[in-house]
């Protein structure tokens, strides 16, 4: 998630743009859209999942 990496990260500004690039949404998902996932999957409105993985990559990983 490049806006963990520090303003002054030597490349920070090509390293996120090579992380978007392969998405089939052109972003990352962000601190907010992890915590948002994590919430959701630890509560009750996931009760039906059961032995799922979550993608969050925006589209880099293509679930099949």
């Amino acid at each position: 998630m490049p806006e963990s990496l520090p303003d002054d990260y030597p490349g920070r500004d090509e390293l996120a743009a090579s992380l978007r690039e392969p998405t089939l949404l052109k972003r990352t998902a962000t601190l907010a859209d992890v915590g948002d996932v994590a919430a959701f999957a630890a509560s009750g409105r996931a009760r039906t999942m059961t032995s799922a993985t979550v993608n969050i990559s925006c589209g880099a990983i293509v679930d099949y």
